[in-house]
């Protein structure tokens, strides 16, 4: 244990930060002696949309500009504008949970853009229902016979308001 937010040893590290301010990221990073010129992988699973859109943009600058070669993997809420979405603000509202970047969740192209003009060279969303289109249908249909799905609009809308996005940069043509 390194300090109370972070465990290091000599082949992995995690280091507890808050992502609204990337200055104190990076430095937290260096302590663990983060090499940017490695390739890197950066994957966010529900995150940039409890960021403000700002603070969130600020985050994948920051990225952006500091790893040569990157990819950022992002997996969050998506048409969020539709009946289904705004149902899903406000039964988190009732929760007291503020999502604070939702505005960002707006269309598959509202992920892409965010992305690109964020400094990232390429960007790229599906929707999660894609995402299981593509799966072996051997698979789907062994895993729907175990798990039987008396609702299947109801799963299938939920698939449509979630998505993975993905950017990357390739500063040494990799």
């Amino acid at each position: 244990l390194a300090d109370s937010h972070s465990l290091d040893s000599s082949r992995y590290s995690i280091v507890g930060a808050d992502l609204r301010f990337s200055s104190d990221l990076e430095e937290k990073l260096k302590k663990h002696n983060l090499d940017i010129d490695l390739p890197t992988l950066l994957v966010a699973e529900c995150v940039l949309v409890y960021m403000t859109p700002q603070q969130s943009a600020n985050l994948l600058k920051w990225a952006a500009s500091t790893f040569p070669v990157a990819m950022f993997i992002n997996y969050e809420q998506v048409n969020m504008t539709d009946r289904f979405g705004q149902i899903m603000i406000e039964n988190l509202q009732r929760r007291q949970c503020n999502l604070a970047g939702v505005e960002v969740c707006r269309s598959l192209d509202s992920q892409r853009e965010r992305l690109l003009l964020s400094g990232w060279e390429t960007a790229r969303a599906i929707d999660m229902m894609k995402v299981y289109s593509f799966l072996p249908q051997a698979d789907v249909k062994r895993i729907e016979e175990l798990e039987f799905l008396d609702e299947k609009e109801l799963f299938e809308q939920l698939m449509q308001h979630y998505c993975i996005c993905w950017a990357s940069k390739d500063g040494s043509n990799l």
